[in-house]
């Protein structure tokens, strides 16, 4: 059976931890996948359909040569339960304004990543 993909642009796999989502603090909370147009979240934080989501990423401290950190602005397009974990959801975000440095920014963030393959 062949899956129909929906995305606009192709998405990164990544797994790197955010800790904050809208100026407050959320332990737990991760970057899991990211395009130009969107990203994607595992939070404990719930959220509704529609709500304005910003979250940063600020670099490794294993890269102190690079100063600085990346924010992003989304809107939420859909959520779902983590599986196997309740009470954790997987957040659908599409960024308010496209962002064309994704692959740039993984590379700086590298010594964080867990995992390009999940």
């Amino acid at each position: 059976m062949n899956v129909l993909e929906r995305r606009r642009e192709e998405r990164i796999r990544c797994v790197l931890g955010i800790g904050e989502i809208n100026g407050q603090f959320h332990p737990n909370t991760y970057l899991t996948d990211i395009s130009s147009l969107g990203a994607q979240l595992e939070t404990g934080c719930s959220l509704a359909i529609g709500e304005e989501v910003e979250f940063g990423l600020s670099l490794p401290a294993e890269a102190p040569e690079e100063k600085g950190a990346y924010r992003f602005s989304g809107q939420v397009v859909w959520i779902r339960e983590s599986e196997p974990e309740p009470k954790r959801y997987c957040i659908g975000l599409s960024f308010l304004t496209p962002f064309r440095e994704t692959n740039k920014i993984l590379a700086e963030f590298r010594y964080r990543l867990i995992s390009e393959e999940i």
